[in-house]
């Protein structure tokens, strides 16, 4: 007679007895969370959190979605109008019925900010650190956007007559 089969079922909690119950080898795992991103942050090139703002965007908070957004993108208006989207086409909802028109609700936050007179966060104190940023388009007016959250002095140069590059 095989050991494993004298132990009432509530107390074999060695691999041995999972060959008697069939719960295979798996049964005295316990669960681990692994942290991925999701498809559509993953696609992002600008790296947003685009569940994290969506989710406030869905509830109707849309200055929490666009404060959160900032976070990582300072111009959302211009790249809900520029971006080709990838993020889209990685959209898990487009395997029920369709993709999120993610870059339609990001230009829509970008849109109200501008129409509502919504500001940026007060910068942190200073680092002491300086900065010289050269060229004022759009990657240019990023890059200094947040070295200056993160205190730096910021100098942005631009050879043409007005800041804003190809999106003028």
């Amino acid at each position: 007679m095989n050991v494993t089969q004298n132990h009432p079922f509530a107390i074999t909690l060695d691999v041995g007895t999972s060959l008697v119950n069939h719960t295979g080898s798996w049964r005295t795992v316990r669960p681990e969370y692994v942290h991925r991103l999701p498809p559509c942050n993953h696609a992002c090139p600008a790296g947003e959190d685009i569940q994290g703002w969506l989710a406030h965007a869905e509830g109707g908070d849309y200055e929490a979605a666009w404060r959160a957004l900032v976070q990582n993108n300072p111009l959302p208006a211009v790249m809900g109008r520029v971006c080709y989207h990838p993020c889209e086409g990685a959209c898990n909802r487009a395997q029920i019925d369709s993709a999120v028109g993610i870059n339609s609700v990001e230009r829509f936050l970008g849109d109200l900010a501008i129409e509502k007179g919504w500001r940026f966060d007060a910068p942190p104190a200073p680092s002491g650190k300086k900065a010289l940023i050269v060229g004022a388009g759009p990657s240019g007016l990023s890059a200094a956007y947040h070295l200056a959250r993160l205190g730096h002095a910021v100098t942005i140069r631009e050879a043409g007559p007005l800041p804003g590059g190809m999106m003028r």
